[in-house]
């Protein structure tokens, strides 16, 4: 029974891997491996048959029950150091035959062992007499189980001992039927996440990227000279159970009392009806798959679309339980640069950045990078996920011996006003003066660049001591470049300014602003004084319709007071007292309604010269506009 070595591994970034085993095949083989693989295993085992006639049956394996329980339930389940009076006792009423010294056979039931005395071992049998057989089993050879289940017993006693002592493990078993020269079979199993460290070594303007991938081996056993894919691909993994038995809970049924009434028939409404139960079966599949330098030179690379992955051209061992680096790209990039870059913040020092492009004919993932300069450790930084043709910066150490500094001076400029229909527009320019400075502790001078974030749409003009440097690819990081000579302090300046428009309404203006433009000369005397009788006329306009509100509230109070003497009316005769205050309630009617008549008639002329008001300013407002 021979089992195909494992001979290919394809590791995913999120949690499993790929393991191929391939070599001939002739008959039945074993694979040894841990239970809490099993899920993956069974969802995913395949068998693919290149050359040959074999053809794979079913596949089975250890139940993932407690096996000791299991040997429990049957009585079979042996105490340590006993396992002789354990085995005859869980063969009670079962025919077996003892061989004793000289060869003699002792026939009969088991009936038990009676071990009452200090040195009395015996087993009692009932012989097909009828008679009771003392056998000393002190000198006993040998017990021959002579009824099939007896036989069956032991094979099950054995096998569920062997998933005892496996521990963890599981026994899988495939069945082959026939032989075959080459036979492939893939499984998936979780495995820790491939990773990547970097180097970054930097000789003057040369700067050489390694890349070395951390792997864990996924299996539980020794892996020789496999061959290692490294992918970045997610494709659609879930974790389903297919190793533990599903029991269907099914619907107790019980027979009804004989009671008189007959006339309800039994119902089963709502009960669930059983499923069948999965177990893993026999899987085929005819479709057919697939010094660092010198290492890193053979990894192939491949570039699927939607992910990446690394086809190491070197066999890799892989210890039981152990894990490897691997170099897998040793390549030059270009566009190197080596700056100072203060961004801010409350540390003064500059960062020390190294920035190049990523020329390599891979797409790099994300991991830690550690730096060396002239023969050096340098610092480290963290390298994030990087496509082919991107631009890479990492910050790496701190400048200690340079301090930085920026402080922003907001100012606003009116330039201009002008007058538009949806009020008054005032043109502003927006100025941000940065004042920077460096303090320069080294005994050569440093050149340090300023990032700060600014619109695209604002120009940031170089001032003293100042080089304006092109802005990053995201277009908001504008860089500012300033020298310092050795043992000095340097300041330097940058504007940064943008326009700005601000509006207000032609009613919210307030004599005050009218005051201002003039003094500023942003608007002249006539203009002012035409404007000024626009918002003359508005005021006007809006006193009015502030009398109308007035009106309409006491006309309103004058109605009310109608509908009580309508009322009263109502109720009162016409004889009498009664009719002497009748007569006076209609009077007051009378009045009141000549006196809502009167209201409404004001009204009418306010809301008239409200409207006369607005015409005039609307009128001089079109043609102040219009000169």
């Amino acid at each position: 029974m021979t089992t195909p070595p494992v001979d290919r591994l394809v590791l995913y970034k999120h949690g499993i891997a790929l393991v191929g085993r391939s070599g001939p095949l002739d008959g039945d083989f074993e694979l040894t491996l841990r239970r809490d693989d099993m899920p993956d295993v069974l969802k995913s085992l395949t068998v693919d048959v290149v050359d040959g006639q074999a053809s794979v049956g079913a596949i089975s394996f250890d139940t993932p029950a407690e096996p000791s329980a299991e040997l429990a339930t049957r009585n079979l389940l042996l105490d340590a150091g006993d396992a002789l009076r354990g085995l005859l006792d869980a063969l009670r009423g079962r025919a077996v035959a003892v061989r004793g010294p000289e060869d003699q056979i002792h026939r009969g039931e088991v009936v038990g062992v009676d071990d009452s005395g200090r040195d009395r071992r015996v087993l009692v049998l009932r012989t097909d007499a009828g008679a009771i057989r003392l056998v000393d089993l002190t000198t006993a050879l040998g017990v021959e189980l002579i009824e099939e289940p007896s036989r069956q017993d032991l094979e099950y006693l054995i096998d569920r001992s062997r998933a005892v002592s496996a521990g963890p493990n599981c026994q899988v078993r495939v069945e082959v039927r026939g032989s075959a020269e080459q036979a492939h079979l893939y499984y998936l199993v979780p495995s820790p996440m491939w990773r990547v460290s970097y180097r970054l070594v930097r000789d003057g303007e040369k700067l050489t990227l390694a890349a070395m991938g951390i792997v864990h081996n996924p299996v539980d056993e020794d892996l020789t000279d496999v061959r290692l894919t490294l992918t970045t691909g997610q494709p659609v993994s879930f974790d389903i159970d297919l190793y533990h038995a599903r029991e269907v809970r099914r619907t107790v049924v019980e027979e009804r009392e004989r009671v008189a009434d007959f006339e309800e028939d039994l119902s089963l409404d709502g009960a669930s009806m059983p499923s069948p139960t999965g177990t893993a079966r026999s899987m085929a599949m005819a479709t057919r798959g697939s010094a660092y330098g010198d290492a890193a030179a053979r990894v192939e690379t491949g570039d699927r679309g939607e992910y990446f992955e690394y086809r190491l051209g070197m066999p890799v061992s892989l210890q039981r339980g152990g894990a490897a680096m691997v170099p897998l790209a040793v390549c030059e990039v270009e566009g190197v640069q080596r700056e100072l870059v203060w961004s801010g913040g409350t540390n003064r020092a500059p960062s020390i950045t190294l920035s190049f492009v990523n020329s390599t004919p891979l797409v790099l993932e994300e991991g830690p990078a550690v730096i060396y300069e002239d023969g050096g450790y340098a610092g480290e930084a963290m390298l994030g996920f990087c496509a082919r043709g991107a631009d890479v910066r990492l910050s790496f150490a701190k400048d200690l011996s340079v301090r930085c500094l920026r402080s922003p001076q907001h100012s606003t400029v009116t330039a201009r006003v002008r007058l538009a229909e949806e009020g008054v527009i005032e043109e502003q320019r927006r100025e941000i003066l940065h004042r920077m400075s460096v303090k320069n502790d080294h005994d050569k001078p440093v050149t340090v660049v300023f990032e700060f974030s600014a619109d695209p749409e604002h120009q940031v003009t170089a001032g003293e001591n100042a080089i304006a440097l092109a802005a990053r690819d995201d277009g908001y990081t504008r860089r500012l470049q300033v020298t310092a000579p050795a043992h000095s302090k340097v300041a330097a300046t940058a504007l940064e300014t943008w326009a700005d428009y601000r509006r207000t309404s032609y009613i919210h203006l307030s004599p005050n602003q009218l005051e201002q433009w003039t003094r500023d000369r942003f608007l002249d005397a006539d203009t002012i004084g035409e404007l000024s009788g626009v918002l003359a006329a508005w005021e006007q306009a809006q006193r009015a319709d502030t009398r109308c509100e007035q009106l309409a509230v006491e006309r309103d109070e004058v109605f009310e007071a109608q509908s009580r003497i309508a009322e009263q009316l109502e109720v009162l005769g016409t004889e009498g007292t009664e009719g002497e205050l009748r007569a006076r309630q209609v009077g007051e009617l009378q009045r009141r309604i000549a006196q809502v008549t009167a209201i409404e008639a004001g009204i009418a002329e306010i809301r008239a010269d409200a409207a006369a008001a607005r015409q005039a300013a609307t009128d001089a407002l079109g043609a102040l506009i219009g000169s």
